[in-house]
């Protein structure tokens, strides 16, 4: 065990002993609590990218066999034309159970997508896709061992799984709402007018014109517009997150009265996919974001989050 699984696992030691005796703890004392349990700045931002096409199947393959359709995982919805911007449960996906990997299951569930052009990340390409699959497998199956050593040791009552669960303002949910922006609307946060403007003009949105944009699916002013890109920069070691104010961003409203908002308020200069996978060079480029990220906080992060949401 290295250093880092050492302290993290004395955090979480302590939090198990204390969090189970103590008030239920105010949400201005979460941070603290969090970050004294070994929580990374940033966790929102991890967790978000870990969990944002998480199914039932996934949740039971790797942290918990038993859990079902009611699990609390909220995921961004793979069905890119809906109102209904995020789901508050992990779905079930509907996997071949004839198949025996995790791999060949995942790439069986994007092939079956195909034509879907609705589906998931419209933007990419079908090997992407399946790239995309398998890289999240991958981060799913190295936070196995985290998720492990909490279970043995944290009491889902204590003060951090209280903190962790409160999705509403610890930042998970505003990330799952930036994230599904950015994949139905690629640019839409890149600061570039070029990019964003297509989606949105000035008029009222009480117009004509903007309530027939707000029946036409999103995805398809989107799709032409590039790939959506990650919130991590290629060839660096560690994800590249910026802080984001959420602060007058009411994510209850529809796309179409929030796109202005998101993308004057919500700047990351996050742009589109500059490569898709179509030759080694660019493959490289691609290579390098499926590792990220390469640090160890980040599957502690995720596996804390599991632990206290299906527990």
């Amino acid at each position: 065990m290295n250093f880092t699984e050492t302290t993290n696992m004395l955090a979480v030691l302590l939090v198990g002993v204390f969090g189970t005796i103590m008030a239920v703890p105010a949400v201005e004392e979460c941070p603290r609590i969090m970050s004294d349990a070994g929580l990374s700045p940033n966790f929102a931002p991890l967790v978000t990218h870990s969990i944002h096409s998480m199914t039932v199947e996934d949740i039971r393959f790797y942290f918990k066999p038993d859990a079902t359709e009611d699990n609390g995982i909220p995921t961004v919805n793979q069905d890119v034309r809906s109102e209904e911007r995020i789901l508050r449960n992990a779905p079930l996906a509907g996997y071949d159970d004839d198949f025996t990997t995790k791999g060949l299951k995942s790439f069986d569930l994007v092939m079956r997508n195909m034509n879907r052009t609705w589906w998931g990340i419209p933007q990419y390409s079908l090997l992407e896709k399946v790239a995309h699959a398998l890289h999240m497998a991958e981060a799913w199956e190295n936070a196995v061992g985290e998720y492990k050593m909490i279970q043995r040791l944290l009491d889902p009552e204590s003060d951090i799984c209280v903190c962790v669960r409160d999705i509403e303002n610890n930042g998970v949910l505003n990330y799952l709402n930036l994230m599904a922006f950015k994949i139905r609307y690629p640019g839409i946060t890149s600061g570039n007018a070029t990019l964003s403007g297509k989606f949105f003009n000035t008029t009222d949105s009480t117009t004509e014109d903007a309530h027939a944009r707000k029946k036409r699916s999103p995805w398809k002013a989107s799709y032409s517009a590039g790939g959506y890109s990650a919130s991590y920069s290629a060839g660096k070691d560690k994800p590249n997150f910026r802080s984001m104010n959420f602060d007058g961003i009411d994510f209850e409203l529809s796309d179409v009265q929030l796109l202005k908002d998101v993308s004057e308020k919500l700047v990351d200069h996050d742009i589109v996919m500059l490569n898709h996978i179509d030759n080694p060079e660019h493959w490289e480029y691609w290579k390098n974001i499926l590792k990220l990220p390469r640090e160890d906080a980040a599957y502690y992060d995720i596996a804390m989050f599991m632990f206290c949401m299906l527990n």
